[in-house]
């Protein structure tokens, strides 16, 4: 299996830090999506271990350190390449530098550097190709929400600018993992005006080919090509849900219910002594436990670290709880913790997980989702807990709406899933909805712009409903009864990965970029590469059209070698935990990867901001 975190640990280390064979301590100078990338990657003693004394930011100030070299590592912007002409241009900061570039350094910022001080300086020159961040062991990302806006607002001028540097990056992932994929992609719908990520596969399958005809390196890394990957690339319209509905597994939790920024999270806990104690922490997969406890439920959470906590005062002698019973609840564990100060390694261990899993039911008491999300999972699903027919939720919605203890967020995901799942509403039910949630012109559009990740807005478009149906039958069929009510609704990404593993995914939807899907690493020029394009310009919803799936007769092409899924717009951490476990599941090498990691908060305000509108528009 693929470790991300471990590969490009690797490369950092081996291809940048130890080919710098020079005698003596060295320094570290990055900028913040340097920095971003080697923090996900390695632990600070990983750098220190290679002989580096210090890391720092380019863009601080700094005290000169003449004697020592300097190791650079810097994204090809601009700014970068500034600051560091500015460590050069008096007095130099260091005795020589050895400079690392992200990827491949513009042609008008290669001849500004070569005018100035600092190239007399520079003992080494290379462009790393490493320019995404390993965000867990199979889940990479390129650090840009702001993708989201660029590639599907009507808007937008730089949409071929964000498309090749999209593209840039998967090639980066790609050279890193020693791969050389067969390239799908998600077509729209309604088959008529191209796709994003028609577009990307096209700039991507050019650059591959550039890279294995240059590089001998990594033509020998990858070999003859008889276990090649497959890159799925799709676009955000593909499962406009997901990113929409509250998810109950514990860092999906975390992460819409919490304050949690750059995935640092601030808290306070209570010392032995009664005195509130200020804490950050990085979550991600350093912390021992948080590998286990991310893809729980958060009841199994709770449990989980309940159970835990007494089998270790259970095994260890020393710990003297005054009442001699088990801990049956959070509050009970907090008070048993205090009563043994001298275990304070596992008291920090467990006191954060203690505090955010009780944090998280309190908001969720608070928000009154107990009453908003099995609303939410019949409108998903189409059915009720039962599995019978779901009823129109409109009956249920006012209440909630008019709950001035119901945040504007939580209301708001509400009337988007209702859209959706109704597929379209009557612009009466609109307004009189939007009154009652209070909800103002500007917010309504985080609603109206649905329509350019595909979603019908109006209702009164035939001939969808036998089709959805369908759709929910298959989705029954493939997980049965789920452990928890609130969890009935299946990613899209799961019913799609799972096509790909059994070899079923269909082409009509998901065509190869090349009819054969393999050629020579150093055979035929790739085809020329399409024009930009985005979803503004559809009107249908572009998730897989079912229908045609089921006519296709085509044998299927089983996938041999690791699969990668891509998502141009952002990935939910529900979609993380659904290729996880169907890696298990499987046996399977599977990736995925996006612009960014979307919570919900951050998709309402990405879709607010596509384009600003004084009224709701309707669909088209």
């Amino acid at each position: 299996m693929t470790d991300l975190r471990e590969k490009t640990k690797q490369r950092l280390i081996e291809e940048m830090i130890r080919s710098v064979n020079t005698s003596g301590w060295k320094v570290l100078v990055v900028d913040q999506t340097t920095l971003r990338i080697i923090s996900a990657a390695c632990r600070m003693f990983d750098i220190m271990e290679e002989g580096i004394t210090l890391v720092e930011k380019i863009d601080v100030e700094r005290q000169p350190l003449p004697s020592l070299h300097a190791i650079y590592f810097l994204s090809p912007t601009e700014e970068s390449i500034d600051l560091l002409i500015k460590d050069f241009d008096d007095e130099p900061m260091y005795h020589a530098v050895h400079l690392f570039f992200t990827s491949a350094v513009p042609e008008e910022q290669f001849d500004k550097l070569k005018e100035e001080k600092v190239v007399k300086k520079i003992r080494t020159m290379k462009e790393m190709n490493i320019d995404f961040i390993a965000y867990e062991t199979s889940v990479f990302h390129f650090d840009s929400p702001q993708s989201f806006q660029t590639l599907y607002s009507p808007e937008t001028t730089t949409l071929r600018t964000e498309q090749v540097k999209i593209a840039e990056s998967l090639v980066s992932l790609c050279a890193t993992i020693k791969e050389y994929p067969v390239i799908r992609y998600q077509l729209p719908r309604d088959n008529s005006s191209g796709s994003v990520a028609q577009a990307i596969a096209s700039l991507v399958q050019d650059r591959l080919d550039h890279l294995a005809r240059g590089s001998d390196e990594y033509t020998n890394a990858i070999g003859n090509n008889n276990n090649r990957g497959t890159l799925l690339i799709l676009d955000r319209s593909y499962d406009p849900i997901a990113p929409i509905l509250h998810e109950f597994t514990y860092q999906a939790m975390v992460y819409d219910l919490l304050e949690v920024e750059n995935d640092h999270y601030k808290y306070s806990v209570v010392t032995t002594g009664n005195e509130n104690k200020a804490k950050e922490v990085i979550l991600n997969e350093l912390d021992p436990l948080w590998p286990t406890l991310r893809h729980m439920h958060i009841a199994d959470t709770i449990n989980w670290i309940l159970d835990n906590f007494n089998d270790f005062v259970k095994e260890n002698k020393a710990t003297k709880l005054t009442s001699g019973k088990k801990v049956t609840n959070l509050r009970e564990m907090t008070e048993a913790m205090k009563a043994m100060p001298q275990f304070q390694e596992m008291l920090d261990k467990y006191s954060l997980h203690i505090h955010m899993a009780n944090q998280c039911m309190t908001v969720f008491a608070q928000h009154k989702l107990s009453q908003i999300a099995p609303l939410e999972q019949d409108m998903a699903t189409g059915e009720d807990s039962e599995g019978k027919p779901a009823k129109n939720p409109i009956s249920s919605m006012p209440g909630l709406l008019t709950d001035d203890e119901v945040p504007l967020l939580p209301k708001l995901r509400l009337l988007m899933l209702y859209i959706i799942s109704q597929e379209g509403i009557k612009d009466s039910d609109r307004k009189r909805l939007m009154d009652l949630a209070h909800i103002d012109n500007v917010e309504q559009g985080c609603v109206s712009n649905l329509r350019y990740l595909g979603v019908t807005l109006l209702q009164g478009t035939k001939g969808k409903k036998k089709s959805k149906d369908k759709e929910k039958k298959k989705r029954r069929q493939r997980d049965d009864a789920p452990p928890y009510e609130l969890s009935r609704y299946v990613p899209q990404i799961k019913i799609i990965t799972e096509e790909m593993v059994d070899g079923n995914l269909a082409e009509a939807q998901y065509p190869y970029l090349r009819d054969d899907g393999m050629i020579s690493v150093k055979g035929k020029d790739s085809k020329p590469e399409k024009e930009a394009t985005s979803l503004r310009k559809g009107t249908q919803p572009r998730w897989p059209d079912k229908d045609k799936r089921k006519s296709e007769k085509k044998e299927p092409k089983t996938v041999g070698g690791r699969i990668i899924i891509f998502v141009a717009g952002g990935i939910t951490f529900s979609e993380m935990r659904t290729v996880y476990e169907l890696a298990a599941k499987h046996n399977k090498d599977i990736l995925l990867g996006s612009t960014a990691i979307l919570t919900p908060k951050g998709f309402v305000e990405g879709l607010r901001d596509l384009k600003r509108v004084e009224t709701a528009e309707e669909d088209d």
